[in-house]
């Protein structure tokens, strides 16, 4: 019989991070990115921005929290890390959202939601443009 040890000693073997073996108990049902968030939902939602916007928004909708749960927004500039917000999950069924300063600061964007544990529920990716010169 193939144990959840016998697969975590076997994972860190063959070099595979161990949060692989076993999948999260929480997920990630809705995520966006947007300007605003209103009334617990994205205003102005996309996936790429003009070069006036100032803050984005990142909502997440997460089910299967049970007791005290949390996740985190992960927020990467041009493929670094520059933001790691750490939100409360208050219930099963639950929105959470982060905002990011981004004036000027064109370029790609990236934002990830991880469990406790650092297993990734989701990504999204997203463009601010620069601004156009005359």
């Amino acid at each position: 019989m193939i144990t959840p040890s016998f697969l975590l000693g076997l994972a860190t073997l063959l070099g595979a991070p161990a949060a692989a073996v076993e999948a999260s108990p929480l997920k990630a049902t809705e995520m966006a990115v947007c300007r605003d968030i209103v009334d617990r939902g994205c205003e102005s939602e996309g996936r790429a921005f003009g070069p006036d916007v100032e803050n984005v928004a990142f909502l997440t909708k997460v089910d299967g929290a049970t007791g005290e749960a949390f996740v985190f927004h992960v927020w990467s500039f041009e493929g670094k890390e520059v933001k790691r917000a750490r939100l409360s999950i208050r219930a099963a069924q639950y929105r959470t959202w982060s905002l990011k300063r981004v004036k000027d600061q064109p370029g790609r964007w990236r934002v990830e939601v991880l469990d406790p544990v650092g297993r990734s529920l989701g990504v999204v990716d997203f463009t601010v443009h620069p601004r156009k010169i005359d």
